[in-house]
């Protein structure tokens, strides 16, 4: 029912640049990592290919395989990258505002390649960051006074949270950014027939085009099953 907020903002589609010689003895991973990153921001995960990659970096794609065995792996890479994101994980001694910090981390992490959120959702869970991340938050909960299983069980709800409206609104971004909209406009007026449909058209002044306000709302309403 709405476009992903102002503060989000995805990165426009656009021409890619001309490909470039990769000089001999200078193809890393950071270097594949980076053309592959590229090559998703413009055309979205399904114009990934190790193809691709080898016509954007001029080079035979079998040179790859020295520094990633499949494809899969490549992309398991790339999920964690986004996972981590760009900042350190908070650590401010208060284990409730820490944990909604690194939350919000990881949603502004994946909506920044919102072509790449639905790729991660499909991924088993893996990678050094996403264990970084959930041991992370699992130490906040254990330190408000919550038993391993109750941490568990309080975790994964919040982490399904986060991903799930993390794809609900990358598709409304990579829709409007395909529609060359700015992300924060809505993309249609939701009016529901009140005499059919009462509860609903009762519901409708409280839905709201800012996605991070609702992000929040969720949490606050998950987050009261973690002790005070």
């Amino acid at each position: 029912m709405t476009a992903a907020d102002d503060d989000e903002q995805a990165p426009r589609r656009g021409a890619p640049a001309p490909p470039q010689r990769t000089p001999r003895g200078t193809l890393s991973r950071e270097v594949l990592l980076d053309a592959a990153m590229e090559i998703v921001r413009i055309g979205g995960a399904d114009a990934f290919s190790m193809r691709a990659l080898g016509g954007r970096l001029d080079v035979d794609p079998t040179a790859f395989y020295r520094h990633f065995r499949t494809k899969n792996e490549l992309l398991d890479a790339l999920a964690d990258i986004l996972i981590e994101g760009d900042e350190p994980l908070p650590a401010t001694g208060d284990a409730r505002a820490d944990l909604r910090a690194s939350l919000h981390q990881l949603r502004h992490s994946l909506l920044r390649h919102p072509t790449m959120a639905a790729v991660i959702l499909r991924r088993p869970p893996g990678g050094r960051a996403y264990w970084a991340r959930a041991n992370h938050a699992l130490g906040l909960l254990r330190g408000m006074g919550l038993s391993p299983e109750e941490a568990t069980a309080l975790y994964q709800t919040l982490l399904f949270y986060c991903l799930g409206h993390v794809l609900s609104e990358a598709r409304a971004v990579a829709a409007a950014v395909a529609r060359d909209r700015r992300p924060g406009t809505p993309t249609s007026t939701f009016n529901p027939p009140a005499h059919q449909l009462p509860d609903l058209a009762a519901a409708v002044p409280f839905l709201r085009s800012d996605t991070r306000t609702q992000f929040d709302t969720g949490l606050d309403l998950i987050m009261r099953a973690a002790p005070a």
